[in-house]
């Protein structure tokens, strides 16, 4: 504020004059200075005379300084303006005085204060290096953490596929392998046996799914196939000889064949797995029963024809015929007596 005070003073003559405050800086221009002084006079960017300078802007500026409320005030009280600024410059030297006197009384308070300030800068720039690094970390975890979370969804579609197709392989691979107790209970243990009743039931499952496999060509299949089959050839072998021992036992005389009917009964899924694995061992087993059957079934049936034609041609009595005979020789004994 004290600069515009200053540039108004050196525009204004005498602040009791009446009339523009505007026209009497400019009239005050015209009175001090001579031409010789206005030409000798550099005003550099404030030569009005040179064709680069617009009036319009000046006028503008002066405007706009007289326009400030201390000018205002100065020129209504009638201050002069000269010595008013000499007053704010001497008041603003004063000023600068003390201030340069507590600046240089609270040095050693400013120049403490510059060191740590300066400390704290460095350990600012220190904390910046810090979160700098902190942050390049936190970025370089965010990329693991996603590439864990790809990881872990691929990981996830994947054991749900597999839990998917676990069912369907674990039937498979339960339906290829033969167990060992499977091959010795078919190779050593007698027909008789529960046990190697369970494990034909086994057999034939197995055999069935081999053959459903090999109609979809399933490499697999070729790895149990020599197996099943010759297991299933001694179950055949061991199941026709008991079987035929069976029904020649019907054969011996004075044998009750209703016996061993029932015991062949208890062992029909024998002639089931013949008949869907060895269709000419079952056709044997069944000639052979029914020839033994035939056999006996006629034997009997001659039997008991001949003795109904035996009972139909022999001599029976009739109304005719005298059913007892009087004992007269006792009687005559009794009399001569």
């Amino acid at each position: 504020m004290a600069e515009v005070a200053t540039a108004v003073v050196g525009a204004v003559p005498d602040v009791n004059t009446a009339g523009n405050p505007t026209e009497n800086a400019m009239a005050y221009l015209q009175d001090e200075k001579t031409d010789e002084d206005i030409a000798n006079l550099n005003l550099g960017e404030l030569d009005i005379t040179t064709d680069e300078f617009i009036l319009d802007e000046v006028d503008i500026h002066i405007q706009a300084n007289l326009e400030d409320d201390l000018v205002k005030e100065a020129l209504k009280t009638g201050v002069d303006l000269r010595q008013y600024s000499k007053q704010v410059e001497s008041e603003l030297q004063r000023i600068e005085q003390a201030s340069i006197k507590d600046y240089i009384k609270e040095s050693q308070n400013i120049a403490l204060l510059h060191n740590q300030i300066t400390a704290c800068d460095s350990i600012l720039e220190r904390m910046e290096g810090m979160l700098s690094g902190f942050q390049s970390d936190l970025s370089s975890i965010s990329s693991e953490i996603q590439t864990l979370q790809q990881q872990s969804v691929s990981m996830n579609v994947r054991l749900k596929n597999r839990q998917a197709v676990r069912s369907h392989l674990s039937q498979l691979v339960d339906e290829l392998v033969v167990p060992g107790v499977m091959i010795s209970t078919i190779l050593d243990s007698p027909v008789t046996e529960q046990e190697f009743l369970e494990q034909l039931h086994e057999l034939n499952n197995k055999i069935n799914f081999a053959k459903e496999l090999s109609f979809r060509e399933t490499l697999a299949c070729s790895d149990i196939q020599d197996i099943v089959d010759r297991l299933k050839l001694k179950a055949v072998s061991k199941i026709r000889e008991f079987i035929l021992q069976k029904i020649y036992s019907f054969r011996k005389p004075m044998t009750n064949y209703q016996i061993p009917q029932n015991t062949l009964l208890k062992y029909r899924f024998f002639y089931q797995f013949l008949l869907a694995n060895e269709r000419t061992v079952a056709k044997e087993i069944r000639d052979e029963y029914v020839d033994t059957m035939s056999k006996i079934y006629y034997s009997y049936f001659k039997s008991y024809s001949s003795r109904l034609l035996k009972v139909q041609y022999e001599e029976v009595a009739d109304k005719d015929d005298l059913m007892g005979v009087e004992d007269t020789a006792k009687k005559n004994i009794l009399f001569t007596e």
